[in-house]
């Protein structure tokens, strides 16, 4: 088989051709922010963020507080432009082409590092050196996740029994999120674990529903471009054509403090 008939749709971990799509992914837990960002204060009487690897801004828009401020760290310059399209007036974090693993941040200067869905993109043993030096002393650590809740949500939960019909031996993120969290080393830089998790809700129309597939990246990478356009083709398929879906989500958030 020639080779070009194998190459994935895109590349692991590179969203340059679907950042718009997603842009379209639901907020993280209002609740399950809420709580992290009051055990900050509490240490620090204020927030100072580092998202590493953020993305469009899905994780910190998700923030409504004022107090809450730091730096967007993000390769990606698409990523980074549908960020700016979707919050154009959003003053509180400044945006720094970076990576989890070389943030261009200094030493010491937040007292808070998170990263959103964006953790099996990374190299984790470099990922946690970082956070550690850039973090003040006593900071904390956030890997949070923000999935679909398969459990509750039968609409979404048929479609990914359909997506795992299309792809043999298929590797999801979203559903072993507890597999990779188990495994987590820090080699001692980070201790205190706690979790916390909260259900959410979200509603979409049909279109902006749909674009919440399309910016998968670990479906897309096992599959060719025409593999991935049937699988999209038959999602749509099974998407009901009502002005306003429901839809179930899951905030799911492991802690950690630098040592």
């Amino acid at each position: 088989m020639p080779k070009e008939a194998t190459k994935p749709a895109i590349n692991w971990g590179d969203f340059t051709s679907n950042a718009k799509e997603y842009g379209e992914r639901p907020p993280y837990s209002s609740v399950v922010l809420a709580m992290l960002a009051g055990t900050v204060t509490s240490s620090f009487g204020n927030v100072c963020i580092a998202e590493l690897g953020a993305g469009t801004g899905n994780l910190l828009r998700s923030f409504d507080s004022d107090d809450v401020r730091g730096y967007a760290v993000e390769p990606n310059p698409a990523m980074q432009a549908v960020a700016h399209q979707l919050a154009p007036h959003d003053s509180r974090f400044e945006w720094i082409t970076g990576t989890a693993e070389a943030s261009g941040l200094p030493d010491n200067s937040v007292n808070w590092v998170l990263l959103g869905n964006a953790y099996q993109f990374v190299d984790p043993p470099k990922m946690f050196q970082e956070a550690h030096r850039i973090l003040h002393k006593n900071g904390f650590l956030t890997i949070i996740w923000n999935v679909r809740d398969f459990k509750r949500d039968v609409l979404q939960r048929e479609i990914e029994e359909m997506v795992k019909g299309e792809v043999a031996d298929l590797k999801r993120t979203g559903t072993s999120v507890v597999e990779i969290m188990d495994i987590m080393d820090t080699k001692g830089l980070f201790k205190n674990v706690s979790y916390v998790e909260a259900s959410h809700d979200h509603y979409f129309t049909p279109e902006r529903f749909l674009d919440t597939w399309k910016a998968g990246c670990d479906v897309p990478s096992q599959v060719t471009e025409e593999g991935w356009n049937a699988i999209l083709e038959k999602t749509a398929q099974m998407i009901p054509r009502d002005e306003s879906i429901r839809t179930n989500w899951i905030t799911r958030a492991w802690t950690l403090q630098a040592s």
